[in-house]
């Protein structure tokens, strides 16, 4: 008999909370930043392991068909669409008794947050911060209900000398309108971790589903991945007066052999005329040192298929190889 229990996340329950993710993932498996308090639906077959869970997040912040939405987040499951079913019902309940019409997920309470499922299909290597799921997880939700509200990729391309052709005309043309690119300063970690913020509060303002952020969860978030950087992992775009307009930061795919594989992960630039073209330096700028760093592969990580970022990120040698979906399900 497969029963679902309601926890409240704490120190105690921490255990049953990560204990099927250490079993789906094995080494892979990093631990979660959720919150102490989040509540959590964990379905089990008698007194036997962990066979599905699900949480419930909330964020008034976040805006789907002009109302908040409640949010599933920390979904996970084995290859039953009975566990997948119980636990998702359970939840929905939950959302349904807070007063919710919607339910948007998978998402952990925020865009900021691990959020999308990753369809079976595509590249044989994963990178971090990707989407880390089953092949099956898409199909249980679209079984269940759910339909598709957001598309997403990843693409790559290989790396060569022709992988940056514009660097040197786009860099003129930038300088030109005061706008000047500069790589990272480890040694100034705090000003560029406030000026990555700074750009991407209003770069990604418009995005699907966004909420905001405050400065200090920002940090709290960012700052263990972007003290790791090297200087030539990220670039912030200033005006001549030190105002930050753009930023990207990428990092060698640890999945991947040493050497083989570069992640361009997040690329932001300010809605602002003078920065026409910076999008697309940032990313030929950044592959053409990862390219004299000898890797041979880069990934476009995660855009959103109507986001700008697709068009910067539309490189002529590039291909799909990985899609993502998130859902959202009408609740009666």
């Amino acid at each position: 008999m497969r029963n679902v229990e309601q926890f409240v996340l704490s120190p105690e329950t921490r255990p049953i909370f990560e204990e099927l993710p250490r079993r789906l993932y094995g080494s892979l498996y990093r631990g979660e930043r959720a919150p102490e308090g989040l509540p959590f639906f964990a379905v089990r077959d008698g007194n036997g392991p962990v066979l599905a869970r699900a949480a419930i997040w909330t964020n008034p912040e976040v805006s789907y068909h002009g109302e908040t939405p409640g949010l599933i987040g920390s979904f996970e499951c084995i290859d039953d669409r009975t566990c997948a079913e119980v636990v998702l019902a359970a939840a929905e309940a939950s959302i349904r008794a807070a007063g919710f019409r919607r339910v948007v997920g998978p998402m952990n309470g925020t865009t900021w947050a691990p959020y999308r499922l990753a369809l079976p299909e595509g590249a044989p290597c994963r990178f971090p911060l990707e989407p880390m799921n089953p092949a099956y997880y898409c199909g249980l939700w679209e079984t269940l209900g759910y339909e598709v509200i957001a598309n997403y990729t990843s693409s790559c391309f290989p790396l060569g000398p022709d992988s940056f052709p514009r660097v040197e005309k786009a860099t003129r043309i930038l300088e030109k309108r005061g706008v000047t690119v500069f790589d990272f300063r480890p040694d100034r970690l705090e000003d560029e971790l406030n000026a990555i913020y700074d750009v991407s509060v209003v770069s990604f303002r418009h995005n699907f589903v966004y909420a905001p952020i405050t400065r200090e969860a920002f940090r709290t978030q960012y700052l263990p991945i972007v003290g790791r950087l090297r200087p030539h992992d990220a670039a912030i775009a200033r005006r001549a007066d030190g105002t930050p307009v753009g930023f990207v930061f990428g990092f060698p795919n640890a999945y991947a052999p040493v050497g083989e594989e570069y992640v361009i992960k997040t690329i932001a630039v300010l809605p602002d005329p003078d920065c026409r073209g910076l999008g697309g330096l940032l990313v030929e700028r950044m592959a053409k040192t990862a390219y004299e760093d000898g890797f041979k592969l880069a990934y476009h990580a995660l855009m959103h298929e109507d986001n700008i970022s697709s068009n910067i990120g539309n490189h002529a040698h590039a291909e799909v190889c990985r899609r993502y979906r998130l859902y959202a399900k009408e609740l009666g």
